[in-house]
């Protein structure tokens, strides 16, 4: 969330959305905390694989060798910064960076529709207002395909559940909602796929596509009203809940663990 007093406009990215649902306390520290957040190894896997993905899609490779040495110069590069490890097994990481651009060269980029736009910025107007302010969204889409379907592209560990997306995924909605917002051409909701890339060692890949309708853009505003109402009518130098029975609400997940239950030395079992 931020806060453009001059004009009285807030601007919400759908991560800050999704920690909210994850623990608020979370979102909040994000916005007071900056400084405390880091990536992890699965967060400059995942930035390497993107980068490769983004040559591809731009014409900048000219064959699946190419795509490999933009993955892997992109990975040394980030290794070098302050990120923490989690439970991946760092010896495969080689493995699965191959692993992983193979699975999205193979398998996912044959039914792309090529000549889209990669790191699509947008700042679009919620049309709704809190407290005096009007609420805006921002963001940057991986990809908008020359069809106006929406790509996100994920590493993860296993297969997306599909019908959990379908249900709740606020991402889809957020980008949806943007991409018709943004353009005159798009009078219907477009399709929403993520693409995505098992982290192992053999190439595996999933294609999830989200339907959304203007319904889910109502729910949204409903949604996007009750966390910004609640981040300015409590404030963010004031704790707000939190949430420890997320998986992610650990040492190596949570950017702010030291800050928060870390600091309080409970056995994380």
């Amino acid at each position: 969330m931020r806060v453009d007093e001059l004009n009285k406009v807030i601007y919400v990215r759908q991560s800050w959305l999704g920690d909210i649902g994850i623990c608020p306390e979370r979102a909040r520290l994000g916005v007071v905390r900056p400084d405390f957040r880091t990536g992890s190894d699965a967060t400059i896997i995942g930035t390497a694989i993107h980068t490769g993905i983004e040559a591809v899609l731009q014409g900048k490779t000219t064959d699946f060798a190419d795509m490999l040495e933009v993955v892997a110069n992109d990975y040394e590069a980030l290794e070098t910064s302050n990120y923490k490890k989690t439970n991946i097994i760092q010896e495969e990481i080689p493995q699965y960076l191959e692993s992983m651009s193979l699975a999205f060269y193979n398998e996912i980029l044959p039914v792309v529709s090529l000549g889209g736009k990669t790191e699509m910025p947008f700042k679009v107007p919620l049309n709704i207002d809190v407290d005096g302010y009007a609420v805006w969204l921002e963001g940057t889409m991986d990809y908008v395909d020359s069809e106006n379907n929406i790509w996100d592209w994920k590493t993860a560990k296993r297969a997306y559940n599909m019908k959990s997306k379908q249900k709740s995924a606020i991402q889809p909605t957020v980008y949806t909602y943007a991409a018709h917002m943004l353009s005159e051409e798009i009078s219907e909701p477009p399709t929403f796929n993520y693409g995505i890339m098992i982290r192992q060692l053999t190439p595996k890949s999933q294609i999830v596509p989200v339907i959304r309708t203007a319904e889910h853009w109502n729910w949204l505003k409903h949604q996007v009203r009750g966390a910004v109402s609640m981040a300015l009518r409590t404030g963010v130098n004031n704790q707000w809940v939190t949430n420890d029975e997320s998986a992610l609400c650990s040492e190596s997940w949570c950017s702010f663990w030291s800050i928060c239950k870390g600091a309080y030395n409970c056995n994380n079992g």
